[in-house]
């Protein structure tokens, strides 16, 4: 133990006790010793639960407490340094006791010299870095450092006990890597290895904090998905995992390419036990795997189902674009009290060859899980722009044109000055363009996005924010923003004849947007009785089915005022 440093804490109620041992560890040659006392069990107690020392010191006589009592508690709050517990005389029964109750040794303090407290706390601390290792060895796979099938199980089981008690949603994948066999016999089981630990690495890069993935044996591999929102959740997650294994890995100079099959079950639904939940998803994975690998399934075929329409619609969505088959359909918005003509709002659609229009619902989500949001966001913006362009050049008094924006488009460098270059390669003037953002949006990174939108501000174009008292912003940070519109969100607008409640919210929300100098936007409006309320509080501007239907470019064409010249 040569040059070593430790700190050790002792827990005796006895100061001349604490002078005593001092002295000792001081004689004590090799070994520099950090020596603390506290003098009753609370203090113990609480200065144990920090994991500062190295070993524990703890007198059996403490007051109305005692020893053991404190040995037993620091155990049961996970306490990992060696204790050691000191008594003022022999008592093989307390010795016994000790040990059972998880001391590392037991001393008698007249009997105690500096080299038996030194034999002590070196055999201390040895031993209870072999249980630790023991212990890391019984729970954890040697080779990936990930949980294996015994801790697997105690994990599993503990979140099906709290998916039930908080009637929650689990998940269950079952992992296998296709061909590992043709890899591990190719290139050798040394490569095989660098393989299954680079795996185990992006598996755990593909879950949350709160997920466990666990191996439990040659290539298969779970994770343990609990508290999930609905079923859809986990076929996210097993998305990516598939798209990070599809990566190309680099393995002692090889480029090795896989792929995995995954099978989900989801308790309560699938299976009301852990051995019922583990049968299942191992079964659906060997489904995914009759079917070719590289695909995940649900055991469930209703859930099946859906995964296979969803996997299908992400196929398509990455070709949409190429192909050509999204447009652009312009809902119109109105003064409120003139009935003019006041703007379009852009809206993506989806028309692949010789099908309906896929609702937006379907895959704008999408396109934001596979990061298409991006490339797609910017077509958008490129052909609203020359729509307007078209527009203007065909002789209609220009009218400004908003378009939704995504976080991950916000988030892009140089986003900004890719607009900018938009405007100038379209000919388009700033103010005929409005970025509309919705409220959770501009919330998040909210110091870096009230930034963006002033250098947005500066270059002439407007800007909204969307779906207003559906998010999470502080009505104290709205007033940082520079923003000229407010878009009531439809859900306050749908009941307004028939709930005093949102009513009184929409009211509220005109008021404060006017006092802090934005027009305000009501989205959705589709009855009468919802207009006349609108007109009554002062509402500026609105759009819905009951003015006017998204339309083709072509069709709003129709609507737009021809600029008239004086002879």
């Amino acid at each position: 133990m040569t040059d070593l440093r430790l700190k050790i804490l002792l827990v005796d109620d006895d100061e001349d006790d604490f002078f005593i041992t001092r002295d000792l560890l001081d004689e004590i040659e090799g070994t520099r010793f950090d020596l603390e006392w506290v003098s009753t069990f609370e203090e113990g107690v609480q200065r144990a639960i920090t994991q500062e020392h190295q070993v524990y010191l703890c007198d059996y006589r403490l007051g109305e407490r005692d020893g053991l009592e404190l040995l037993r508690e620091l155990v049961g709050r996970g306490c990992k340094a060696p204790i050691i517990l000191l008594t003022g005389q022999g008592d093989r029964e307390v010795d016994v006791e000790a040990m059972k109750a998880g001391a590392a040794d037991y001393l008698v303090k007249g009997q105690l010299t500096a080299p038996l407290l030194d034999r002590s706390i070196r055999y201390s601390i040895a031993h209870c870095l072999s249980e630790q290792k023991l212990a890391y060895l019984a729970e954890y796979d040697t080779l990936t450092g990930l949980p294996n099938r015994m801790l697997f199980t105690d994990r599993l089981q503990q979140a099906q006990a709290q998916a039930t008690r908080e009637d929650k949603m689990l998940g269950l994948l079952f992992l296998d890597l296709d061909r590992f066999k043709v890899i591990n016999d190719t290139l050798g089981h040394s490569v095989g290895d660098l393989l299954l630990k680079s795996v185990a690495e992006r598996l755990g890069n593909s879950v949350r904090a709160s997920d466990t993935v666990a191996r439990l044996g040659g290539d298969e591999f779970v994770a343990i998905l609990p508290g999930l929102d609905d079923a859809q959740s986990a076929s996210m997650v097993a998305g990516r995992i598939l798209k990070a294994i599809a990566r190309p890995f680099l393995l002692d100079q090889h480029e090795v390419f896989i792929a995995a099959s995954i099978g989900i079950a989801l308790f309560p639904f699938d299976a009301g036990d852990v051995e019922g939940l583990i049968k299942h998803a191992d079964s659906a994975m060997y489904q995914a795997k009759s079917c070719g690998g590289n695909t995940y399934k649900y055991y469930s075929m209703e859930m099946n189902a859906q995964a296979m329409e969803r996997l299908s619609l992400e196929s398509r969505l990455h070709r949409a674009q190429e192909r050509e088959e999204f447009v652009l359909h312009y809902q119109p918005q109105f003064e409120v009290a003139t009935g003019k003509l006041v703007g379009m709002e852009a809206l993506l659609r989806w028309q692949p060859p010789g099908q309906e229009l896929v609702p937006p619902g379907k895959f704008i989500s999408l396109l934001e899980e596979n990061g298409l949001i991006v490339s797609v966001g910017e077509w958008v913006l490129r052909t609203a722009c020359e729509q307007s362009r078209d527009w203007e050049k065909a002789g209609y008094r220009t009218v400004p044109i908003a378009v939704n924006l995504s976080g991950r488009q916000l988030r892009q460098p140089g986003f900004c000055a890719g607009v900018g270059r938009i405007l100038r390669d379209s000919g388009v003037a700033a103010g005929a363009l409005v970025l509309e953002l919705t409220e959770s949006i501009m919330m998040q990174y909210m110091k870096k996005n009230i930034e963006i939108l002033r250098e947005f501000k500066e270059m002439g174009i407007g800007l909204a924010i969307d779906d207003f008292g559906t998010g999470y912003s502080s009505l104290s940070c709205l007033k940082y923003f520079p923003l000229d519109w407010l878009k009531i969100d439809r859900s306050f607008i749908a009941q307004l004849h028939l709930n005093q409640g949102d009513e009184a919210i929409s009211r509220a929300i005109i008021a404060m947007a006017h006092s802090l100098g934005m027009k305000v936007i009501a989205e959705g409006v589709e009855r009468e009785e919802q207009m006349q309320f609108l007109r009554d509080n002062k509402c500026d501007e609105v759009q819905g089915f009951y003015l006017g239907r998204p339309l083709p470019a072509a069709g709003a064409e129709r609507i737009l005022t021809p600029v008239t010249h004086c002879a």
